[in-house]
C-alpha cells in the first residue's frame, strides 16, 4: 500500500460522523500461547475500527510489544493491559511502516525505545510526522499528539531476550513493500503481521506474486503453528490457505469482471462473513487499476 492512511481515513469517517470517541467500541486482549518462560499475548481494536492487532511478548522480567495502534483510544487500552501485567517495557517494535501500525502510541508511550527494520525507520523519518499532522487535523483527539519514532534498527538474524530466542526477517514486496517478520521457536509462534488477515478483506493495490511468495514461505516452516496476523485474531496453516485463496480469488475476479462495481459484489459474495468492506472501495478507488477495466 502506497499510503494506507487514505485506508483508514475513509473507513473510520462514517463511525466518526455518529460517535464521539468515548462512546467507541472497545477493543480485547488476550493470551495466545505460553509456556514457563514466556507469553504471548494479543491485543485487538475493534472489528468495526478494522481489528488492528498488538501482540505483546511477556518474558521474566519484561515486556516486548510488537505494533501500536492508529488512534489513540486504542493505544490507551492497550496500555492499561501491559500496566496490568506490572512489567516494564523494554522494546516496541513496528513491522511496517502503515500508519495503522505506529501512528497512534505516541502518548500513550512517549519513553519506550522503538525498533523495526531500516527502510520502516527511513520511511517514517521521512513522512511520519507529515502523517501525523494531517490525521490530527481530520481527526482530533482521536489522534495522538506526539510521534514516538523508531530509533533502533533491528538488523535480521536471532537474538536471544531474556533467555527467549527471537527470529528477526525482513519480507519484501508482499503486502507492504518491506515487513519485519518476528518468530519465537520455543513457542512455535511467527508473528507475521500485516502478511495475514483474519476475516478481514485484504488491501489489493495490484500484483499479488510477492504476498503469495511470502505466504508460503511461512507455510513451509513448519517449526510455526501459531501464526499473529496484523489484522484479526491468530491461526494456523488453515489461515495462511484462506489468505492463498482470496489473493486468487481475487486475481480470477479481476480478470472476469468489467469494472469496479462488479468487482466488489463479486468478492463480497465470495466472502460474505469478513469485516472491511470499505477497505474494497478504498483501493478500487485508488489502487487497483486493471488494463482490462472500463
Amino acid at each position: 500500500m502506497k499510503k494506507f492512511v487514505f485506508t483508514i481515513l475513509i473507513l473510520v469517517t462514517c463511525l466518526m460522523n455518529k460517535s464521539h470517541a468515548q462512546n467507541l467500541p472497545i477493543g480485547q486482549a488476550w493470551t495466545v500461547v505460553q509456556n514457563k518462560y514466556a507469553k504471548v499475548h494479543t491485543y485487538m481494536s475493534p472489528v468495526s475500527m478494522f481489528a488492528n492487532t498488538s501482540h505483546i511478548i511477556e518474558l521474566q522480567n519484561e515486556l516486548i510489544i510488537i505494533d501500536g495502534q492508529f488512534f489513540t483510544p486504542y493505544a490507551f487500552e492497550l496500555k492499561k493491559f501491559t500496566d496490568s501485567i506490572g512489567k516494564p517495557i523494554s522494546r516496541f517494535y513496528i513491522s511496517h511502516d502503515h500508519p495503522d501500525h505506529y501512528i497512534g502510541f505516541g502518548d500513550a508511550f512517549p519513553d519506550v525505545k522503538v525498533y523495526a527494520l531500516s527502510e520502516t525507520i527511513a520511511s517514517i523519518e521521512k513522512d511520519g510526522q507529515s502523517i501525523l499532522e494531517q490525521r490530527q487535523a481530520q481527526f482530533g483527539p482521536m489522534i495522538a499528539k506526539n510521534l514516538n519514532k523508531p530509533s533502533v534498527i533491528q538488523q535480521p538474524g536471532t537474538e536471544t531476550i531474556n533467555n527467549v530466542k527471537f527470529i528477526f526477517e525482513k519480507s519484501i514486496n508482499n503486502e507492504s513493500a518491506v515487513s519485519l517478520i518476528i518468530k519465537i521457536p520455543e513457542l512455535g509462534v511467527c508473528i507475521a503481521q500485516d502478511i495475514v488477515y483474519n476475516n478481514i478483506h485484504l488491501f489489493i493495490e495490484g500484483d499479488t506474486k510477492g504476498w503469495e511468495t511470502a505466504l508460503k514461505k511461512i507455510i513451509g516452516d513448519k517449526k510455526y503453528p501459531t501464526i499473529l496476523s496484523g489484522h484479526g485474531k491468530e491461526g494456523g496453516i488453515d489461515l495462511l490457505n484462506n489468505n492463498l485463496k482470496y489473493l486468487s480469488d481475487a486475481n480470477l475476479t479481476i480478470l472476469a469482471t468489467k469494472n469496479k462495481e462488479e468487482f466488489k459484489q463479486a468478492m463480497l459474495k465470495k466472502y460474505p462473513q469478513y469485516g472491511g468492506e470499505q477497505l474494497i472501495d478504498i483501493y478500487l478507488n485508488y489502487y487497483l487499476k486493471p488494463k482490462n477495466w472500463k
